[in-house]
């Protein structure tokens, strides 16, 4: 900041004032009608708006109190992700060429074996198991045994090779938990995996910065557009109409209360254990936005990625639109 302002020099970014203004407008109006009035605890949030096909970040919000340096939780807060981790495990499945979301996995109770000897035995949310299920549906209404069944088949370790391709820094320990989301990440890193899936497969590396000039004008340094195709752009066209389907009948079709009736929007809810995280990805043409809601002591928040970050990211996906 100091050489900024003694030398000169004028940096250059892709955040948008408008769409910055709107993202810290629906968080604090969203965190303050989530909050419960009984308690004391702060809920706090995180917004990462971007356009995939450049990798620019548009806008990014740490937190409710938005004129505040300190803790960017947009950055720095890195929580289990839940479900949205989800659609990684289906693109591994359509990627092998042995899937279509037209093919069916078996959603009922399984028993992993841990390497410590104890056994893992995911439950649904409902708590209720249903069976024969198309790829589609289980994406859709989030089924957390079905998927399971799917990424076990298809390996634990290709979710991972997925996850760093598409750039998480640090890969995941293969455990079979990373494939309903034990694994932290910030709202920034999500940004990146799902811009990934709204480019089509091709990954352009996320930036803020668009170059850094002189007192002349001269530029001293500029940020090229990397794009490296990471995926089967097939599968991943596969996959984004899955995601359009998890808003028509899934779990984000709370969304088509505040967005038009012609804005075909793909996403995916996210809700860690015992309600600690709530999230939602989502993206729609030249926006991708993802939203965190949650608490700095770890404790329950109390909200499914549904009644929570959706509802803070459906009207400012609206409000772009």
């Amino acid at each position: 900041e100091e050489n900024i302002a003694t030398i000169g020099l004028r940096v250059f970014t892709s955040l948008d004032p408008g769409v910055q203004l709107l993202a810290e407008k629906q968080l604090v109006e969203g965190l303050q009608r989530l909050q419960p009035e009984d308690e004391a605890a702060v809920l706090e949030g995180a917004v990462v708006v971007t356009q995939p096909a450049t990798g620019a970040v548009l806008a990014m919000v740490g937190g409710r109190e938005v004129a505040a340096d300190g803790f960017n939780r947009a950055l720095d807060a890195k929580r289990p992700v839940g479900s949205l981790i989800k659609p990684f495990v289906y693109l591994a499945a359509l990627q092998s060429g042995e899937y279509t979301l037209a093919n069916t996995a078996e959603d009922a109770p399984t028993e992993v074996v841990m390497e410590n000897g104890r056994t893992w035995s995911p439950e649904n949310f409902s708590l209720e198991s249903h069976g024969e299920v198309s790829l589609l549906q289980a994406l859709a209404a989030s089924y957390n045994q079905a998927t399971v069944r799917l990424g076990l088949a298809t390996g634990v370790e290709t979710l991972v090779d997925i996850l760093v391709a598409f750039g998480i820094e640090e890969p995941p320990p293969a455990f079979p938990s990373l494939l309903l989301g034990a694994v932290d990440l910030a709202p920034f890193d999500v940004a990146g995996l799902y811009s990934t899936l709204a480019n089509d497969g091709f990954r352009t590396p996320l930036t803020a910065v668009r170059s850094v000039v002189d007192t002349a004008g001269q530029p001293l340094t500029r940020t090229a557009i990397e794009v490296d195709q990471v995926a089967d752009p097939n599968a991943v066209h596969q996959l984004n109409r899955g995601l359009v389907e998890v808003m028509q009948q899934g779990t984000g079709r709370s969304s088509k209360a505040f967005l038009p009736e012609d804005l075909v929007v793909a996403g995916k809810t996210g809700t860690s254990d015992e309600f600690r995280d709530s999230w939602f990805a989502g993206f729609s043409g030249d926006h991708l936005a993802v939203v965190w809601i949650g608490r700095d002591d770890n404790e329950p928040a109390g909200l499914t990625g549904a009644a929570g970050a959706l509802s803070v990211w459906a009207p400012m996906m609206a409000a772009m639109a």
